[in-house]
């Protein structure tokens, strides 16, 4: 479950402590949570996302990456960096922060576990703003609209049609940020 303790709180997630032990006993046989829709959209869930959420990211996880989570961008578009890695393309200073806290961890980089933890980190921390948006959102629809244009925010355009899409055509009526597009 979500909660946040006061209009404009972060929002803290209670995970599910079923889902949990199951991450723990595959984590206890060397095996991580597979690179699947249903196991991605699980182990969202098992972190204390709602389930529309969840399936609100795992459509922007595959306009993103496919579902890959050791996808590097091929041509970059921001002028100078290394491009987009992993399941929603961290970029700039959130993939240098992914980076650092995966070697702190000593965990593979392209770990789907290790970027659903980091996803829930950042939520809880610097896109505490972003992360309202989402959770006030009603469908799967409305959450990947919210998450494209105020958690991973690409360019205007590529937002508006992948916000479109996932909501039908009804476009996002969200409040938007002042930084979206930035890398």
């Amino acid at each position: 479950s979500v909660t946040a303790s006061s209009a404009g709180a972060a929002p803290t997630f209670t995970p599910d402590p079923n889902a949990a032990l199951a991450g723990d006993a595959m984590a206890a046989l060397g095996q991580s949570t597979p690179a699947t829709p249903e196991a991605i959209r699980a182990g969202l869930v098992a972190r204390g996302l709602p389930e529309h959420v969840a399936d609100g990211f795992v459509m922007n996880f595959k306009d993103e990456s496919g579902l890959d989570p050791g996808i590097n961008e091929i041509a970059p578009i921001v002028p100078g960096s290394r491009g987009g890695f992993g399941l929603y393309q961290l970029t700039g200073p959130r993939r240098r922060a992914y980076e650092a806290y995966v070697a702190e961890r000593g965990l593979p980089v392209d770990s789907v576990d290790a970027q659903l933890d980091f996803l829930m980190m950042e939520m809880q921390g610097p896109e505490s703003r972003a992360a309202q948006a989402i959770l006030s959102t009603k469908d799967a629809g409305q959450a990947g609209a919210a998450i494209v244009n105020e958690f991973l925010r690409p360019l205007p355009e590529y937002a508006a049609k992948r916000a479109a899409r996932y909501t039908g055509g009804q476009g996002y009526t969200g409040g938007g940020m002042s930084d979206a597009g930035a890398p």
